[in-house]
């Protein structure tokens, strides 16, 4: 089973490893999550993507704490 997600969740993408922001969850399920997937350190800029919960990974306590003291 996977995990149910909501509008301003931080999630990694398990496909290309990217830490993002849900930003808009489309059902009945199975639930389409819009995620908005931040940019890379070489400049890339921010996309946006569409993904199924199995598909979304938590992102960890640790990236959390770096993400809001930046």
């Amino acid at each position: 089973m996977c995990e149910v997600w909501a509008e301003g969740d931080r999630v990694r993408d398990a496909k290309t490893g990217k830490p993002g922001t849900v930003v808009q969850v489309t059902g009945p399920a199975p639930f389409i999550y819009r995620v908005l997937v931040e940019g890379d350190a070489a400049g890339g800029a921010p996309i946006m993507i569409y993904r199924y919960g199995d598909q979304l990974r938590r992102v960890s306590d640790c990236e959390r704490s770096k993400q809001g003291s930046a």
